[in-house]
């Protein structure tokens, strides 16, 4: 059993917004970014807290006086990174008891004034994180009291760093730093430093704010007009589609030309290039439509003068000069004639469709009396009609007469190719919501790819000279013309049976639409 690929059909505006929605990823992919910089720059200030609390411990180590200095002077020279306006120093004795601070921590919360874009950006991450727990880089343990814990590990001998918790247990407030003091190579106290999370960074957490301010308002700007762009190309592209559907009716052909070069002086892009291109396309394409409507009636009535004249000229001579070229000239007027009554024919039935207002009718009466007629006047045709139960009250909207046309058509296409080992068989049957009529005679199968383009105009597959008659494969485009006037659909297929010998021929299927 063959298997059919699989064609996944997505409209332009369905690929733009697939196309928007791979662009809201950047967002978390940017946010991902700017957590790991966070990371970064957190892990390199806590090194530099837990190198300066490890320095003052060695100074107060080996020489308290310059550390007495230092921490009285209020602005370490040799500490830079140490500022005891936003830090605390605790130092702890051997009991666990504090015998010295010194510095003040900020308030809680107390934030100065920030300049716009890093406000943006403060409060873009903190936002984030509130929806995305667990986002925010802390790489150091988290509790309410972490003072015990660290000077318990610093007696031990560990310089160690904890974050101080908020009350509701949600978000670090400080980062605290612990180292033992040491005295001959004895551990006799410990060395705490706490910072608030607010100056830790000092200014360069102020310019990852604001970078990541900065970077979202020009994505946001990105984003906006994307999404501006996409939904006004596709709304374009949309209305361009539709100006040309409406060009068109339903039968295919070109309706008056009502479609708008430029819709909008605002655009002068490839865009509305094309749309002018479609125009004059479409200009050209209704100029030679009507061009081509008018040529079989403009040869009718130009031609058809000089030839009766010829024909009664040949009439005359025919009397007075007995040659065999005089009935060749004859019949080949005759041909004449038939061609330019072909050719106007299919304009003739399409103007008198598109004139004719459809009206409801019995499709299985109408095929009842129309087979039963032909086949009573035509018995040399071996004809043979199969009524599958349709019912003659059976109604479809159109013209009762257009449809005996079209099975005069199929009907004598038939007749012409049929072989004769089968009857030309015409059956009809009801399938809602459709009336299923179908002709098949056996003979010559359809050439293929032929199913569908045999019913377009000039289209024939009969051998050149097959009989004395002109065909210019109109009769089937007729066929085609009537059945979309019903809003029906006519095809054609080749077929094969086995009854007592292998029979092979072609077969017509028309669907009517039926009234419910």
């Amino acid at each position: 059993m063959a298997i059919k690929s699989l064609n996944l059909r997505l409209s332009i505006r369905t690929r733009f917004l697939l196309l928007f929605l791979l662009l809201t990823i950047l967002p978390f992919l940017a946010y991902r970014f700017a957590i790991d910089l966070n990371r970064i720059m957190l892990t390199n200030q806590a090194i530099i807290q837990q190198q300066t609390v490890k320095n003052l411990s060695l100074i107060l180590e080996n020489r308290p006086d310059l550390w007495a200095l230092q921490i009285q002077a209020g602005t370490p020279t040799h500490l830079p990174h140490l500022n005891l306006s936003n830090s605390v120093l605790w130092v702890v004795n051997a009991h666990g008891l504090t015998t010295y601070v010194v510095g003040q921590l900020p308030e809680l919360n107390q934030e100065s004034e920030v300049e716009f874009f890093t406000a943006v950006g403060k409060t873009l991450i903190k936002t984030l994180a509130t929806f995305i727990p667990y986002t925010l880089p802390y790489p150091y343990p988290q509790s309410k009291t972490p003072e015990l814990n660290l000077i318990k590990k610093a007696f031990q001998g560990y310089t160690i760093q904890q974050y101080r918790m908020d009350q509701e247990q949600q978000r670090p407030i400080s980062l605290m730093a612990a180292t033992p003091l040491r005295f001959s190579n004895q551990v006799i106290g410990t060395l705490v430093l706490e910072e608030r999370m607010e100056t830790l960074f000092s200014d360069s957490l102020n310019y990852f704010y604001r970078m990541v301010g900065i970077g979202s308002f020009i994505f946001f700007i990105v984003i906006v007009g994307a999404l501006i762009y996409i939904a006004s190309l596709s709304n374009r592209i949309i209305r361009l589609d539709n100006d040309v559907k409406k060009m068109f009716n339903f039968k295919g052909r070109l309706t008056d030309l009502t479609f708008s070069d430029k819709t909008s002086v605002y655009y002068e892009d490839e865009l509305s290039d094309l749309r002018h291109h479609i125009y004059e396309m479409l200009k050209q394409l209704g100029a030679y439509e009507r061009y081509l409507k008018q040529l079989p009636k403009t040869l009718r009535h130009e031609l058809h003068n000089p030839l009766n004249r010829l024909s009664m000229a040949l009439s005359l001579l025919e009397n007075d000069v007995k040659h065999t070229q005089l009935g060749y000239a004859q019949h080949a007027v005759a041909q004449l004639k038939q061609i330019i009554a072909s050719l106007s024919e299919a304009t003739s039935i399409e103007d008198s469709l598109n004139n004719q207002p459809p009206e409801p009718f019995p499709v299985g009466l109408m095929l009842n009396h129309y087979m039963q007629n032909n086949i009573d006047l035509h018995p040399e045709w071996n004809l043979k009609y199969v009524n599958k139960g349709l019912s003659e009250d059976v109604l479809v909207l159109g013209d009762g007469f257009m449809v005996e046309q079209l099975l005069d058509k199929l009907v004598s296409n038939a007749r012409d190719f049929s072989n004769g080992k089968i009857p030309i068989t015409v059956k009809a049957e009801l399938k809602k919501p459709n009336v299923v009529i179908s002709i098949e005679n056996s003979g010559r199968l359809l050439p293929k790819g032929f199913e569908r383009q045999i019913f377009e105009g000039m289209t024939s597959v009969r051998e050149f000279n097959q009989d004395e008659h002109a065909h210019l494969g109109l009769g089937l485009h007729i066929a085609k013309l009537i059945t979309d006037y019903h809003h029906g659909q006519i095809d054609a297929e080749n077929f094969y049976e086995y009854n007592q010998e292998p029979i092979e021929g072609v077969r017509f299927i028309i669907e009517l639409p039926v009234i419910e």
